[in-house]
């Protein structure tokens, strides 16, 4: 009886890449790379003695991707924007015998929680949108079928649940319908 063939073997982890000014092995990309990204790692590591322009927008070219920089002497305001970029800062510059396992860990982590962050802010714009746009089709309700304001909402409430619309869609429904 045959037996059935092996499982392939797992696609290798892609090494980190990693621009240096101090003698890192694994995927040195040059600034021009950096600007220019079209390899693929698990990591951006940035190390580097001076915060250059080049080096601030390529962090910004690799959002989807846990950054890491290494860099004294940063402010606090580009501190900040860093941060809020996701990019997990180590306030001194790597050394050849940095233990950056423990740092990729630490960024993959904060960029988890910039996503989920982000995407909890995006809900909460487009909630805050609905809620508008539902306050101005219940007064445009209440100005043409002459109801109050519950009785406007119970009929766009019941509306909504009849057609399988949330409260938003119809909302935006009813003031493309009806006249200012």
């Amino acid at each position: 009886m045959l037996s059935p063939p092996p499982p392939p073997p797992p696609p290798p982890t892609p090494a980190p890449l990693l621009v240096s000014h101090y003698g890192h092995q694994p995927g040195i990309l040059d600034t021009r790379q950096l600007l220019t990204p079209t390899q693929r790692g698990d990591a951006l590591l940035v190390s580097c003695r001076q915060f250059s322009a080049e080096v601030r927008l390529g962090l910004s070219l690799w959002p989807d991707m846990p950054r890491l920089l290494f860099c004294e002497r940063l402010g606090g305001d580009t501190q900040l924007a860093l941060l809020q970029q996701g990019v997990l800062l180590v306030p001194h510059p790597c050394g050849e015998r940095e233990p950056v396992e423990q740092w990729l860990r630490l960024a993959r982590s904060q960029l988890a929680m910039v996503q989920a962050l982000m995407q909890t802010e995006s809900e909460l714009r487009q909630k805050l949108e609905d809620r508008r746009l539902i306050e101005q089709a219940k007064g445009r309700l209440m100005r043409h079928q002459g109801l109050d304001e519950d009785e406007a909402y119970r009929l766009m409430r019941s509306t909504a649940m009849s057609r399988h619309l949330s409260l938003g869609e119809l909302a935006r429904q009813l003031l493309q319908a009806l006249p200012a």
